[in-house]
């Protein structure tokens, strides 16, 4: 009697990978290739394997391979057949609709010839014949007249590539031949002479797409002359239908990829600005230089030996991949870069950059908005192209958290959740390039660092830090990464120039200068600002208009200084909401640092040692007030003279605000839990002090700064001092926050700030304003 394990397979027709290895064992038989295996027990079970793999290639149906067999076999070869399928050693084939000669299939001589090649496709997926006819019909064009092209041409030839373009320059040694035997098998080459030459115009000169519209694939060599080659079309726009895949040199590095296609985002244009960014400023200007002067001969040299035959053949490579889909191209949203010097290998995924005009919407002037059309304005807003909602009661829900006494030792999610977002942070082409903390001793805290390039030549370290964990400090130094990236690299969103604000003003209110409390004090009014950007308030929900100024303090967008230079309500999180609320506790921790610089005096607090009895804060924090004993007894231990200070907002809106001072070093937590705001500035003011200890150490970056110049020690301070009580009535409700801000005639006003490149590992950056206190115009 069939088993329903023989049942469930027996129509189907295994075909079993390549790959695959059957060892005999003193209990049966193991299945095994690299990436694993099962073992089959059973007496007969290696003789019984040594029979039936031979006929699990495909040809057969799993019924027909066991006509004869009695029921024992049968129930054998079913749990095999199923056990391959569920390991990924085997897959269900469809039965062939055609043989070679037919349309669609190679002729039988091409089959025969480029068997190797079929049965390479076969390894991985169905329909072979029908693949590989794809790549040997694709018309492939080659513009390069270096060493790299002639090995990619040599390439295509020898896998079965049957016509191919190629630059009137080019050094045909070996070519000729390669195509004169494959004809001579039966399997034509067709060699096409594209026109034109390095100076000339065409697919070697500057007019874009001319005489390749009907290629299926464009490869781009040359070394430093592919930008010359390339550049120009991508700027002609790539037309639907063809690929294009560069080899191309970057100072001491050679780099294949990525592939472009339209619809793609990911181009040359994204992989320059990305492996420019920070310490590869003067490859970058090579690029552009070449770029920027047509013809000139630019500086350094194509590969040559045993390089260019290594590029060139995975130039061909990728072909075979893309055309055939067997596997997926390398370069596929990826860069490929290899050291010249030591050959050394990397492939890194490449994510648009959010400044490429080619692929990014935001980046390109035309990102200037109709000032009328406030619903566009609105979705436009977005870097996804919604319009964003922010509730605040989610925030945090959705991510993992960080940690706390109780869950330092389960930190598993956490680990899972860096690493997720570590896909940002690669040498090359990555939005971060490295974490910088190896070699810290984290202790008596754990101390992240994130490196990013933020522009040509200019790379900052930004650190963060945990309590508990490196993972923990390492998300958080994330986060502060990408809230300095966001507000250096990413551009604004769209925007409403300034002499179109009274037609705005018709369907969208707005906010004058001076009524955010990040406003200089220059007097500067509406007719002063030079462009607006579109705000979500928190309090009415409505779209507002905002100066662009107010939300990029630190780059050219506040040239005249309208705003002060601050980092106040930049948030970063998992989600929108998560990100706004972390803008919002920035925003009224600035705000409450000035009304004390101002002269409101702080009230100076110790905090309180732990409970013997191991009790918890009361504002929902586990093990909070054994976290600020650890935090101040540590800070005790570096013979500091430091001090807690409550700048008393949570009689304005709720939420807690904390400065810690020790000497000129400082420190400011905003939460929404008090025991939480007092940690969090206890921590960063340790974690400054202690990566300031560090041998060799560099100057401290946790981020721009909140309040640029600020002397701790001349703060106003109450002379009676307070013992730190955690709050009884727990964290502040967010609606109830929000409500407080109405109710004082304010509002928070929120502007998406990041980019795709962020979003795609889970990070949200926002820009909160808060307004003065008066109703905002409009």
């Amino acid at each position: 009697m069939a088993t329903a394990a023989y049942e469930a397979v027996a129509a189907t027709r295994p075909r079993i990978r390549r790959d695959v290895l059957y060892t005999e064992t003193p209990e049966g038989v193991l299945f095994h290739n690299a990436d694993g295996g099962f073992q089959l027990t059973a007496k007969s079970a290696y003789r019984f394997a040594t029979l039936i793999v031979p006929h699990l290639d495909g040809s057969h149906s799993v019924s027909e391979i066991s006509e004869g067999f009695g029921d024992r076999q049968r129930a054998m070869l079913g749990e095999l057949v199923k056990t391959l399928y569920a390991r990924g050693f085997a897959r269900d084939v469809p039965e062939p609709d055609g043989a070679p000669g037919d349309e669609g299939f190679p002729t039988p001589e091409a089959a025969r010839r480029f068997a190797p090649q079929i049965a390479y496709v076969d390894h991985y997926a169905d329909d072979a014949e029908r693949r590989f006819e794809r790549y040997r019909s694709a018309r492939v064009a080659v513009l390069g007249e270096d060493e790299v092209a002639r090995w990619c041409v040599l390439s295509l030839i020898r896998n079965g590539s049957s016509a191919i373009g190629v630059l009137p320059g080019l050094d045909r040694a070996g070519i000729d031949e390669e195509a004169a035997e494959a004809a001579a098998d039966g399997c034509p080459v067709q060699l096409t002479a594209l026109p034109g030459g390095r100076d000339a115009e065409g697919p070697a000169g500057g007019d874009g797409w001319a005489g390749l519209d009907s290629y299926d694939v464009v490869l781009v060599t040359g070394g430093p002359l592919a930008a010359q080659r390339l550049f120009p079309l991508l700027k002609a726009g790539i037309p639907k239908g063809p690929a294009v895949i560069a080899a191309w040199s970057y100072g001491q590095q050679a780099v294949v990829g990525p592939l472009m296609a339209q619809g793609r985002s990911g181009c040359f244009s994204c992989a320059v600005l990305r492996l420019g960014a920070g310490d590869g400023a003067a490859a970058a200007a090579d690029v552009w230089s070449a770029l920027a002067m047509p013809g000139a001969v630019p500086a350094g040299g194509s590969p040559g030996g045993p390089l260019a035959a290594m590029t060139g053949n995975m130039l061909g490579y990728e072909v075979f991949r893309f055309t055939t889909g067997a596997l997926r191209a390398e370069t596929d949203g990826q860069l490929i870069v290899q050291d010249t010097a030591s050959l050394d290998v990397t492939s890194e995924p490449l994510l648009p950059h959010p400044r490429c005009t080619m692929c990014s919407p935001a980046a390109s002037p035309s990102a200037e908005i109709s000032a009328s059309a406030s619903a566009s304005v609105a979705a436009a807003a977005h870097p996804a192209g919604e319009a964003v909602t922010f509730d605040l009661d989610e925030a945090g829900s959705g991510g993992v958290p960080m940690p706390t006494v109780e869950t330092a030792r389960d930190a598993d999610g956490l680990v899972e959740e860096l690493n997720r977002r570590s896909v940002l942070v690669r040498e090359h082409a990555g939005v971060f390039k490295r974490f910088g903390d190896e070699a810290l001793t984290q202790l008596p805290l754990k101390a992240g660092i994130v490196e990013l390039g933020v522009g040509h030549g200019r790379s900052r370290a930004i650190a963060a830090f945990d309590t508990h964990h490196v993972a923990g400090a390492r998300m958080r130094a994330l986060n502060a990464a990408a809230a300095v990236y966001a507000e250096h690299v990413v551009p604004c969103g769209p925007l409403v120039p300034g002499g179109r604000l009274e037609t705005a003003r018709e369907s969208m209110g707005f906010v004058a200068p001076g009524q955010l409390t990040t406003a200089s004090g220059t007097g500067a009014a509406s007719p002063d600002v030079a462009a607006w950007t579109v705000a979500t308030s928190l309090v009415g929900k409505e779209q507002i208009l905002v100066p662009e100024a107010a939300v990029r303090t630190f780059t050219p967008a506040n040239s005249a200084r309208l705003f002060e230079a601050t980092s106040a309500g930049t948030g970063a999180g998992a989600s929108p909401a998560e990100a706004a609320a972390r803008g919002l506790l920035s925003a009224l921790g600035h705000d409450a640092l000035l009304r004390t610089v101002r002269g409101a005096p702080a009230r100076r607090v110790e905090p309180a040692p732990a409970a013997a009895d191991g009790t918890q804060a009361a504002d929902g924090t586990a093990g909070a007030d054994a976290e600020l004993t650890f935090l101040a007894r540590s800070l005790d231990q570096l013979g500091l003279d430091w001090e807690l200070l409550d700048l008393r907002e949570e009689s304005r809106t709720g939420v807690h605000v904390f400065l810690a001072r020790a000497g000129q070093e400082w420190a400011l937590g905003s939460e929404t839990g008090r025991t939480a705001a007092a940690s969090a500035a206890l921590r960063d003011l340790l974690g400054r002090i202690q990566l300031s200890r560090e041998e060799h150490a560099a100057p401290v970056d946790t981020g721009d700064p909140l309040l640029r110049d600020l002397a701790p020690g001349v703060l106003p301070v109450e002379d009676a001092a307070g013992t730190f009580v955690p709050g009884a009535d727990g964290p502040a409700v967010w609606s109830d926050v929000l409500e407080r801000l109405r109710a004082a005639g304010r509002d928070a006003l929120v502007v998406p700030t990041g980019s795709a490149d962020l979003q795609s590992a889970g990070i949200s950056t926002v820009r909160v304003l808060l307004t003065r206190g008066a109703d905002h115009a409009g």
